[in-house]
């Protein structure tokens, strides 16, 4: 499986955005949300795969700022042909990771988690002011369905844009994020009893931090202070939502039940974005009686 994750970039035809019946990839977090040069980036991807398991999840960090897609040294890939990751030992996948993080290869999920280190000389071109700012790199992810047969169309693919610089107020990740039904909240992972065919309200709840002032450097050097606006994204996979996209401080929206759904046991997601690059997000586990 490992070939065909590293050598394709896959595309399918899209379904309803806030509807989730295939494998789709709904949002991506590195942490820190805005690193500096030399500082090491992980990344967690909200994936979802209603009918097939996802057999692996690959990573790549693309060239700056005009890439369209990714790619590494093929030469890389020959000793990857029949490779069994299980059977390696501690220091042959460490010194298998280090070579392919030298290609663009970040990570291999569930083998090796995506993990990038900023390279310390990636601001060096800019002056002072540009470095305030920064520059921009973009990580790709490509899901893979665990099947027997896969071509590109199974693939699911995915871009991240992380900006790289030395704001003064570098930005964060708008996490935790909480959901309540009807004015409820639900231990995370609880799985709450909805009737078929009813309306309930959903509302996100975040943290009192996370909504951030920072400063913004335009290109004329002048700082300019700025209040996030974060909005959400809603995704079910039967049933209907009022809106499916809101603008804080719009918190809320109606989750109507499907009458007769096809699983009685279902999720609901919500992506919070800050507009900076910062994701958060959180998934309502339901069953329907």
């Amino acid at each position: 499986m490992l070939l065909p994750l590293i050598l394709g970039c896959g595309a399918t035809q899209l379904s309803q955005s806030w509807q989730i019946d295939r494998l789709r990839v709904l949002a991506v977090a590195a942490e820190p949300a805005e690193p500096r040069p030399g500082d090491v980036v992980s990344f967690t991807s909200l994936t979802v795969s209603p009918a097939v398991p996802v057999a692996m999840t690959t990573w790549f960090v693309c060239v700056f700022e005009d890439a369209a897609g990714c790619a590494i040294d093929p030469s890389v890939t020959e000793d990857l042909e029949g490779l069994d990751p299980s059977e390696l030992s501690a220091e042959e996948l460490a010194a298998l990771y280090a070579e392919l993080q030298a290609a663009g290869l970040i990570g291999v999920e569930p083998f090796l988690p995506p993990t990038w280190v900023v390279p310390a000389d990636t601001l060096d071109a800019l002056d002072a002011t540009a470095r305030l700012e920064g520059v921009t790199a973009t990580v790709s992810v490509t899901a893979i369905p665990d099947q027997e047969v896969v071509d590109e169309g199974d693939l699911e693919l995915a871009f991240k844009r992380v900006p790289v610089s030395e704001a003064t107020t570098p930005n964060r990740n708008p996490g935790p994020v909480g959901l309540t039904v009807d004015g409820l909240a639900f231990p995370a992972g609880t799985r709450v009893a909805l009737e078929r065919g009813q309306t309930y309200t959903l509302a996100v709840s975040l943290p009192d931090d996370a909504i951030e002032d920072y400063t913004y450097v335009t290109q004329d050097g002048v700082s300019e202070t700025r209040t996030e606006e974060p909005y959400f994204t809603w995704y079910l996979q039967e049933g209907s939502f009022d809106e499916t996209d809101t603008l804080y401080p719009y918190v809320e929206v109606q989750y109507t039940t499907p009458a007769s759904p096809t699983l009685e046991e279902q999720s609901v997601w919500v992506v919070v974005r800050d507009r900076r690059g910062g994701m958060a997000w959180t998934e309502l586990p339901i069953r329907l009686r």
